[in-house]
Parts: structure tokens; sequence; C-alpha cells
């Protein structure tokens, strides 16, 4: 649905308007001098396992969450707030050449997508709606426009920062390191 971004250096930043702009989805791959099971090491020492009902599961203090399994992993941002448009962050590490591709997609929680979805469709369905019981006159129709809007920004704009904080992290952690001795055919 989405290409998948490259990045190439090591600044990623969001410098567009755009960029706010955008559906809660993102594709992201940039390559690491790393190997994959090295690199499944480096995620691994600061992803904490995945809390059960709210409560830490482990006393380990992670700066993600969820799992990294082989060469895949499953992950999200801790945070100490409540954002229910945090990214899920799912990817993996294949070898390219004589380091490691790193694919990332980040999506919403699935049970903030429907609810998101479905208040701007109907929304947006009201403006536009001649028979509308909603929107009748002409300027009604403009706050529900602004409405529509305004719940689509709420999604897209801190979905936009929560990813950039994530991927510079991952960014960080994954291209600082060397691929050394730990590089094996």
């Amino acid at each position: 649905m989405f290409e998948a971004e490259r990045i190439a250096g090591t600044d990623f930043e969001l410098r567009r308007l755009r960029d706010y702009l955008r559906p809660p989805f993102r594709k992201f791959e940039f390559s690491t001098p790393m190997s994959p099971a090295h690199a499944a090491r480096i995620l691994q020492e600061i992803v904490e396992p995945p809390r059960k009902w709210g409560w830490p599961s482990s006393s380990k203090r992670g700066y993600f969450e969820g799992k990294v399994a082989g060469s895949r992993f499953k992950i999200h941002r801790v945070i100490g707030y409540q954002n229910s448009f945090i990214p899920i962050i799912e990817g993996n590490f294949r070898r390219d050449g004589l380091g490691t591709m790193v694919a990332v997609n980040m999506r919403l929680v699935w049970p903030v997508l429907p609810v998101w979805i479905g208040i701007i469709i109907f929304l947006g369905w009201s403006s536009v709606s001649v028979d509308s019981p909603v929107a009748g006159p002409f300027g009604v129709r403009m706050v529900v426009i602004a409405m529509t809007l305004f719940i689509y920004l709420v999604a897209t704009v801190p979905f936009a920062i929560e990813s950039r904080i994530a991927m510079k992290r991952l960014l960080e952690l994954l291209r600082a390191g060397s691929a050394g001795p730990e590089l094996s055919f």
C-alpha cells in the first residue's frame, strides 16, 4: 500500500508539513554494518518483555517493550504518559551484502484504527450529505468539516512525532555499532 522510505543518512527529522499530514502508517528501510544476529541482540538489550495487565513483567527498564525473536521484532516505545496513537513497530533484519537491511513498519494500535476511521467517515459523510441530520445550514457544515480535519490531525500529528522519536532511537542504536568480529558468513 505504501512504499518503504529509505533512510540513507543519520539525520531523521520531520521537515515537511506533509510528514504530519500523512496517514498513520509508515514504512522505513535502513542499513546497518552489523550482522542480522548482532543487530537482533543489540535491539534485545533495550527491549523489555510485554507488560501483563499494565504492570511491568520484569525489572528490566528498556526503551522499548515487546518481543525480538530471531530476525523479527514487534515493539513499541515505553512512555510515561497516555498516548493512544503511539506506533506499533514491526520489523525484520535481513542480510544485505556485508551488512544488514532493517525493514520497519509502523502502524496504530488495531482497536484505535477502526474508531478513528469511523469517526472521520461519519463526520465527512455528514458534512456532504444533502439530507444530513447532523449538518443543516452551510455554516454548520463548515464546522463539521473543520471537526473532521481536527479528528484526522488528532491522530496523524502525535503518530508522526512518536514515530520520529522511535526511529531516531532505532537509528542511533543499530547504526552506532560496527560489524567487527561479529561479521561471519
